[in-house]
């Protein structure tokens, strides 16, 4: 009962944040967002929180020329993303042993469009954890709403909104998230490809699960 009055209760307060995020960014003013110094701010909570017991480690890169410190900018709405980033690290630590470490990395990137015309700059966070991975046929379906994979331990605790608001969040950032597995021993045979294209992606387990968010850098 205990367990179940816990899921109600988080599950009433994510339907209602998610019900009303659309408006409230639409709404809000959107201002310059120092990514660095976010992700400084939630991790340093995130150390100072009870957790699994998994280590969380933050790496900034160093930029160099004019424009260095505007480099992680971005335009948008501090609180929401620092929503996002304290839901993938709760995330990984959920499903990380005591003893693990969870990784959070910052770095900037540019790509050619397919246009060829110009490239565009995004800021890019990593999550990664030390878990089991991500199953692949559920890589995507994690970000559906109501849709959960977690150990039965965890039942009472989540609602299953959080991937699906995260996503949310980003896109309204003119971003994209989404997961992977990291690297690791191959185990057993290939499985189907959530692409649904016919193609067999490699099974990879015990790498841990990678979370990735990229959102356009902010130009003034």
């Amino acid at each position: 009962m205990q367990h179940d009055v816990r899921r109600l209760d988080r599950l009433i307060s994510d339907i209602s944040d998610a019900s009303r995020l659309d408006a409230e960014l639409t709404r809000g003013e959107a201002g310059p967002v120092d990514v660095a110094a976010l992700l400084r701010a939630v991790v340093s909570m995130a150390q100072d929180s009870p957790r699994s017991g998994a280590r969380i480690e933050l790496s900034i890169p160093a930029r160099r020329g004019k424009n260095a410190s505007a480099d992680y900018f971005i335009l948008g709405h501090d609180s929401r993303l620092a929503q996002v980033v304290t839901n993938l690290i709760d995330n990984a630590c959920s499903f990380s042993e005591p003893g693990g470490v969870v990784r959070v990395a910052l770095e900037r990137t540019s790509r050619k469009e397919p246009d060829a015309k110009h490239v565009s700059n995004h800021v890019v966070i990593t999550v990664d954890d030390d878990g089991p991975g991500v199953p692949p046929h559920a890589l995507e379906r994690i970000f559906e709403r109501f849709y959960t994979d977690r150990p039965s331990q965890g039942f009472g605790q989540n609602s299953g909104l959080g991937l699906s608001i995260s996503r949310q969040i980003v896109e309204a950032h003119g971003g994209r998230v989404w997961a992977c597995n990291r690297p690791g021993e191959l185990v057993g045979a290939s499985a189907p490809s959530p692409e649904g294209d016919g193609s067999d992606e490699t099974v990879r387990h015990g790498a841990g699960a990678r979370f990735v968010v990229e959102l356009p850098v902010f130009s003034a």
